[in-house]
């Protein structure tokens, strides 16, 4: 060989190994085709410590049956606890092999984790082509009828674009899912991760269906474990509220069983919402009837617990010129007029009954009086005793009754009608009344078709003078 053609050579080597810099992080290597390491930089040192192997000495024999070839390929290789991928370069002319590696360990973890996750996952294009799915997603994408290529529903692929956290419940077949989308643009991709919720659905639609026979305070009492589900009573200030539709066995004989119980439902359910509403635990439905108390198995203090149940028993008289309209609507020419009684003591409350059935309600002297003041209250009239006026009189006014005698109580009791809230001006100046075929509301503030309003009072005047 000429001294040129040794240069030559020897240059074409240099620039060679010019390709192996120290400073690489990633493994590179020389090896001979007979599989002697003839070199490694140190982003290789970890290889080199997992072999045991050292320049000059053989590889394993999984690389040395690769580098033998004269094709470039590819290689995933096991290392401890790490995987590599690594090119193999094979440079012919010189007889030796030129090894890139890359670490590919956290990529490895996360590719095979869906495979082993118990939870469905799919992985999809942008558009939402699936590209991949685990075996626990498998039934999603056989009930969908889709195979590796086709679009997953829109609204799972539309999940993605939303702001929310909040995952997409889904039915699928016969189950129920819950969906997180996840893009992930680095690899133009979706990532679709479900979780089988029919299990906890069900027990949603039947703890729905146990919470109708509770009161929502009662319920949430019992399964947030502040109240136990065992006899169990004790001594509590209570505000006790009764109220009842006037008359109502005489409407009962006007309606059919199906609209009365249509009729009913719409009252009891709008009163119901107003109980809820103010914190107020709905003991018991007595046909019309109602009894609510606030003060357990909450309570904000004797003081805001009654105030809680007039400013209800206020919104329930309002809301119920919406029923009474209702009621119209349907026939009913019999007026809708409710009486309430309130009254605050200190009651026994809690769970009763047998070791089988309980239910949770209160019990006293207490409760009788508010029951007794119901049936003396006018129609519309909320009349309330002195006990609960002393508590709310400097947040309402109230007007000065007679007293009246009730029933297994020696003593007169003071009674109070309720006016509305103290701080109300425009209270002051409106008009309401309510009897038997009377109804009259004045709200000063409404100041339209006055004309049509004074031509109404005169008709009705009129019609008054008549009948005197």
């Amino acid at each position: 060989m000429s001294n040129k053609t040794a240069l030559g050579t020897l240059e074409q080597q240099i620039t060679v190994m010019s390709k192996f810099p120290d400073q690489n992080p990633n493994p590179v290597m020389k090896v001979s085709r007979a599989g002697e390491l003839l070199y490694a930089n140190r982003g290789a040192k970890a290889l080199m410590d997992q072999w045991q192997k050292d320049c000059g000495q053989s590889l394993p024999p999984e690389l040395v049956d690769r580098v033998t070839s004269v094709e470039a390929q590819t290689i995933e290789l096991g290392a401890g606890h790490s995987t590599f991928f690594l090119d193999l370069v094979p440079v012919p002319e010189f007889g030796f092999v030129n090894v890139y590696g890359t670490d590919i360990t956290a990529v490895r973890a996360i590719t095979k984790f869906p495979d082993q996750n118990p939870n469905p996952v799919l992985k999809t294009d942008i558009l939402g082509h699936l590209q991949y799915v685990n075996k626990a997603g498998g039934p999603i994408v056989e009930t969908w009828g889709l195979s590796i290529g086709e679009l997953v529903p829109g609204e799972v692929v539309s999940q993605a674009d939303r702001d929310t956290a909040d995952p997409l419940e889904l039915v699928v077949g016969t189950k129920t899912y819950s969906f997180h989308v996840v893009t992930v643009p680095e690899f133009e991709c979706l990532n679709i991760y479900a979780t089988d919720i029919s299990a906890a659905k069900e027990n949603e639609l039947i703890l729905g269906k146990v919470a109708k026979y509770f009161s929502s305070q009662v319920y949430e009492s019992i399964f947030t474990g502040d109240l136990e589900v065992k006899i169990q009573t004790e001594r509590k200030r209570l505000t006790v509220f009764f109220s009842d539709i006037k008359g109502f066995s005489e409407i009962t004989e006007q309606l059919e069983p199906e609209v009365l119980t249509e009729l009913i439902t719409e009252y009891l359910s709008a009163m119901t919402d107003i109980a809820v509403k103010h914190g107020g635990t709905v003991d018991k439905y007595i046909g019309d009837a109602i009894m609510i108390f606030f003060g357990a198995p909450q309570t904000r203090g004797a003081k805001e617990d009654a105030l809680a149940c007039v400013r209800m028993a206020m919104e329930m008289k309002v809301s119920l010129r919406k029923v009474r309209a209702l009621w119209r609507d349907r026939g009913l020419t019999q007026s809708l007029d409710v009486r309430v009684g309130i009254h605050s003591d200190t009651c026994t409350v809690g769970n009763f009954g047998s070791r089988d059935r309980l239910v949770y309600t209160t019990i006293g002297n207490g409760v009788n009086l508010a029951s007794r003041l119901e049936s003396n209250a006018r129609p519309n009239q909320i009349l309330i005793s002195e006990d609960t006026y002393l508590l709310i009189r400097n947040t309402i006014r109230c007007e000065k009754l007679e007293k009246i005698l009730v029933k297994s109580i020696k003593q007169p009791v003071q009674t109070y009608e309720v006016d509305g809230e103290a701080s109300d001006e425009s209270a002051l100046r409106r008009v309401e009344k309510h009897m038997d075929g009377f109804s009259l509301y004045i709200d000063p503030d409404a100041t339209d078709h006055l004309s049509e309003k004074r031509d109404a009072l005169q008709r009705a005047l009129r019609l008054i003078d008549r009948l005197d």
